[in-house]
């Protein structure tokens, strides 16, 4: 294998979307069992490296369950971090204004968890959100006549007020799947440039094996 043809770590997750300990855990998940090198961008540190057909395998895998990939710096990102903030009703037949608040990336998923212990919750409504709005958006809704059970469990006065609350909340907040396009006077530009006209390339190793090696923990 020829040392041009290697991916980093660090460049798969940006063409992931994602950060790099988010992409190493997906890509050991996948059944990936990467080489490590040092590479121009892991500061002279062993990191996980991909040939390109593995990096083209990996990314068509992540686009057929569903994630969209792209530039943080403007362009649309899905991934982990986006989802839907819920109220879920956890047991509607006897106190509907009992109500679970919370973030999910699939919220059908986390209502199946819910329905392990509460078998008849269902979901009131939910929004587009970013897991990192999370704890905001619990203490704002949660807030409007409510009164906290346990840990994002609560009981709600007036149910219909609280629903027309988040309602207008959640059209002042942005589309959580784009974020704000670079200012030109940004110094991330010129990391930008930087990228395109530097190849992701090993550097010389001291010896035909010596880059390649196994044991070290990868960054």
């Amino acid at each position: 294998m020829k040392r041009e043809e290697f991916v980093s770590l660090r460049r798969l997750a940006e063409m992931l979307g994602i950060n790099q300990s988010q992409t190493r855990k997906y890509v050991l998940k996948l059944g990936y069992s990467p080489p490590q090198a040092r590479t121009p961008d892991s500061r002279g540190k062993l990191t996980y490296v991909f040939t390109k057909e593995a990096c083209e395998a990996i990314i068509t895998t992540r686009r057929q369950q569903g994630f969209m990939m792209g530039d943080t710096r403007g362009t649309p990102v899905v991934s982990e971090d986006v989802g839907v903030f819920y109220i879920i009703q956890i047991i509607p037949e006897l106190d509907p204004n009992r109500l679970k608040l919370g973030f999910a990336a699939n919220v059908q998923e986390r209502l199946a968890q819910h329905r392990t212990s509460a078998p008849t919750a269902r979901i009131l409504r939910s929004w587009p959100s970013r897991r990192t709005w999370e704890p905001t958006l619990i203490d704002c809704v949660g807030s409007r006549g409510c009164e906290l059970i346990l840990n994002e469990v609560y009981e709600c006065a007036d149910l219909a007020a609280l629903l027309d609350y988040a309602e207008a909340l959640f059209k002042m907040l942005p589309d959580p799947k784009h974020r704000a396009p670079l200012s030109n006077a940004s110094p991330l530009r010129g990391e930008t440039r930087n990228r395109v006209e530097q190849p992701h390339a090993l550097e010389p190793a001291a010896g035909p094996d010596s880059n390649l090696k196994s044991s070290p923990p990868a960054q």
